[in-house]
């Protein structure tokens, strides 16, 4: 898996590529952390690129999502496609995410 990080006054996008597996989910759990550390204001999730989530990449999400939202933080996901759409509303994450 490959991210990309994309800073703009307040919003950091994140682009992810490849599959998002144990490897995967621990890097992203990495990046995601130093972002929560430099506190945007929004951080937007890019997924165009992203052919899997397996369910340590959807933890590692949840994580990130629980402690920079209670610093007042906003999580957007984009661009899913429909396998990770359908896994996505199935757990019911598109009800926390905006997505």
């Amino acid at each position: 898996m490959n991210i990309k990080v994309a800073k703009e006054e307040d919003k950091t996008t994140v682009y992810l590529s490849g599959s998002v597996d144990i490897p995967g989910a621990e890097s992203l759990k990495k990046a995601l952390n130093q972002i929560a550390d430099d506190n945007p204001k929004e951080v937007v999730i890019d997924f165009d690129e992203v052919n899997f989530i397996g369910s340590s990449g959807i933890g590692k999400l949840l994580l990130f999502y629980k402690k920079f939202t209670a610093k007042s933080g906003k999580v957007s996901i984009i661009n899913l496609n429909k396998e990770i759409s359908a896994l996505f509303k199935a757990i019911k994450l598109d009800k926390l995410f905006n997505i």
